[in-house]
């Protein structure tokens, strides 16, 4: 018959180098992406709705990291940025120059009340004075 038609052999072997390659390289990035961005920090202060680390920089100020994966809506987002902004601003915290604080909120942070928030930063905010005194 002439509809008989032989099939070229599997090549399995290289299909599996391919997949594992890509499995691999997708392994690296996340494990290199988020994970390793805040060990080179040094870490002042942590609870389970914060945390407060510090670097030095040229600069000197305070960056608000916030999460998409935690807070899906930029308004959301940005309401939790004003506050901390201004708790800091109420507190009178001091940053000293050439350090760049930098504040990791997490999912619970968004269902304190402002006063508790505060009370909260205000205690991360003596661990923060005391830390960099001491360098």
């Amino acid at each position: 018959m002439g509809f008989e038609q032989e099939w070229p052999p599997r090549q399995e072997g290289l299909f599996y180098l391919i997949e594992e390659k890509k499995a691999g390289k997708f392994l690296a990035h996340n494990l290199s992406g988020s994970n390793q961005k805040f060990n080179s920090f040094n870490c002042i202060y942590s609870s389970k709705n914060f945390r407060l680390f510090y670097k030095s920089s040229s600069k000197s100020g305070l960056e608000i990291s916030i999460s998409k994966k935690y807070f899906r809506l930029a308004v959301k987002r940005n309401k939790i940025k004003r506050q901390v902004k201004e708790i800091f601003r109420s507190l009178n915290i001091v940053i000293p120059r050439d350090v760049v604080v930098i504040f990791s909120v997490f999912r619970p942070f968004g269902e304190l009340s402002y006063e508790k928030a505060l009370l909260e930063i205000d205690e991360a905010a003596k661990s923060l004075s005391g830390d960099l005194s001491l360098k």
